[in-house]
């Protein structure tokens, strides 16, 4: 078993889609302890009531999108240490950039695969 297959996921994804699909890979992967938003408002809402390991995160969403979401738990001392994966469309070194100085553990170009997934997954969680 992988070893984050027991890490609760929240997942910050407008795209209905987008989210299904994520959570189908992540379930794929032995990760079934996941929560869905569609936004990063309705994130933050999660994470006042709930500890999580990891957030992915949208970068574009309505309401809040990715970069405000991932700023915010980077300047919140109870949870800035919670692992961020920034998934977006955008692979221009401005937005990779932008997310790695705001905390983000790291990027994902979207289409997400299993693959790509895990391999995240795995660079994110390799010193636990």
């Amino acid at each position: 078993m992988k070893k984050y297959a027991n890490k609760s996921v929240l997942i910050a994804e407008d795209h209905p889609d987008g989210r299904r699909l994520v959570v189908l890979l992540l379930d794929k992967l032995g990760v079934t302890n996941v929560v869905a938003v569609v936004n990063g408002q309705e994130a933050q809402e999660q994470l006042q009531g709930q500890a999580f390991d990891l957030l992915l995160a949208d970068w574009h969403m309505p309401e809040m999108d990715g970069i405000e979401l991932l700023k915010s738990v980077k300047a919140d001392s109870s949870l800035k240490s919670m692992k961020v994966l920034m998934v977006t469309a955008d692979d221009d070194h401005k937005h990779i950039r932008e997310a790695i100085l705001a905390g983000a553990d790291g990027y994902l170009v979207k289409p997400v695969t299993q693959e790509r997934l895990q391999q995240k997954l795995e660079d994110i969680f390799k010193d636990e």
